[in-house]
C-alpha cells in the first residue's frame, strides 16, 4: 500500500503495452522494409518493458521514434521505461512529446502526473491526474492517484472523495480502502478509518499480498491503541 504520509511511491501508472493501435496504424512507415523494422522494434520494446528490461526497451523505442517521429506511443512507452529507471526528466520529456502529438492521451497524462508526484510537484500531478479523469472517467487509476496526491497536499476531504470514486469503479482496490482509511484518520474519523483499514487488510489477505496485509494490520494496531 502507498502510505503517502510517509512517502509517495510509484503511483498506479497504467501503460498501453498491447499491439499497434489500429486507430494510428497509418502512422507506420510506408515501405515494407521500414514497416517490418518498425513493428519489430515496437514489439521487442513492449516485450522488454513487460520483462523489466527497461534499458533494452528504451533502445527499441529509440528506433521506433527514429523511424517515425510522429508515433506517439513510442514516446509514451519510452517515457514509462525511463520512469522505471528513475530518469524522471527524460520521462517527462517523452510524456510531453506524446501529449504534443496526441493531447488526449490518458496514459501520458497519468505517467507525467506520476513523474511530477515523484519529484514532489503535487500541484502539477493533481492537474495531470484530473486531466486523466476527463479523458477516461471509467478507470479507477486516475481517481486513485488523484486521491494520493491530494492526501500528500493535505487535502484530506478531497482525497476521500477521490478514493470513493476509485472504489465505485473497482470495489476490490485494497490500496484505495487503506489510503481512504488513512485520510479518514487524518480527519479525526477513527471509526471510518478502522472500518476501511479492516476492509483493506481483508482484501490484501484474499489477494495474497502479505506485505500490504501486514502493513495495514500495523496501522490498525496504532489507531486502536
Amino acid at each position: 500500500m502507498n502510505y503517502i504520509h510517509k512517502t509517495i511511491a510509484i503511483l498506479g501508472i497504467t501503460s498501453v503495452v498491447g499491439g499497434l493501435p489500429a486507430a494510428i496504424s497509418a502512422q507506420v512507415p510506408q515501405s515494407r522494409t521500414q514497416q517490418t523494422n518498425f513493428q519489430g522494434y515496437y514489439s521487442q520494446g513492449v516485450q522488454k518493458l513487460n520483462q523489466g528490461n527497461f534499458n533494452g526497451a528504451i533502445e527499441d523505442f529509440n528506433s521506433v521514434v527514429q523511424l517515425n517521429p510522429r508515433y506517439y506511443e513510442g514516446y509514451c512507452l519510452r517515457g514509462l521505461a525511463e520512469f522505471h529507471l528513475g530518469n524522471l526528466k527524460a520521462a517527462l520529456s517523452d510524456f510531453n512529446s506524446t501529449l504534443r502529438l496526441n493531447p488526449n492521451h490518458a496514459d501520458a497524462y497519468r505517467g507525467r502526473g506520476t513523474a511530477y508526484a515523484q519529484l514532489g510537484d503535487f500541484q502539477k500531478a493533481i492537474a495531470d491526474f484530473t486531466q486523466t479523469i476527463k479523458i477516461d472517467p471509467t478507470s479507477p487509476d486516475g481517481y486513485y492517484n488523484l486521491g494520493l496526491a491530494n492526501f500528500k497536499q493535505g487535502n484530506h476531504k478531497q482525497a476521500v472523495v477521490n478514493f470513493n470514486s476509485a472504489l465505485n469503479r473497482n470495489p476490490n482496490l485494497a490500496d484505495a480502502y487503506g489510503n481512504r482509511g488513512l485520510a479518514q484518520y487524518a480527519l479525526g474519523d477513527n471509526k471510518s478509518a478502522v472500518a476501511d483499514l479492516k476492509q483493506a487488510a481483508s482484501l490484501f489477505q484474499q489477494q495474497g499480498n502479505t506485505q500490504g496485509y501486514q502493513q495495514t494490520q500495523a496501522f490498525l494496531q496504532q489507531i486502536q491503541q
